[in-house]
């Protein structure tokens, strides 16, 4: 699995991959990710897929993002949600 593109939309990092003609995409935000795979033959190209990927797109993964956020934050419910450094 290869590399093929990567950029950032809004607070989110975007990366395809290639893999024996296949493509899959992940979208990242704070620790949290969502992969998309899809059959062969439903990308024709890397414009194709770019193509597809519209502000609506993007807007329900933000959506998700958030519920994922909130139902991590259930597994750790006495802990803050951002790290804190020990003052010495």
């Amino acid at each position: 699995m290869r590399v093929a593109d990567e950029w950032t939309k809004e607070d989110m990092r975007v990366q395809v991959f290639i893999m024996n003609g296949r493509y899959s995409l992940k979208v990242e935000k704070n620790l949290l990710e969502q992969t998309f795979k899809f059959r062969d033959g439903q990308i024709e190209s890397m414009d194709h897929l770019k193509s597809l990927l519209t502000d609506a797109f993007y807007g329900y993964c933000s959506n998700i993002f958030i519920h994922m956020d909130l139902n991590r934050s259930k597994l750790f419910p006495d802990m803050e949600q951002e790290d804190t450094i020990e003052i010495i």
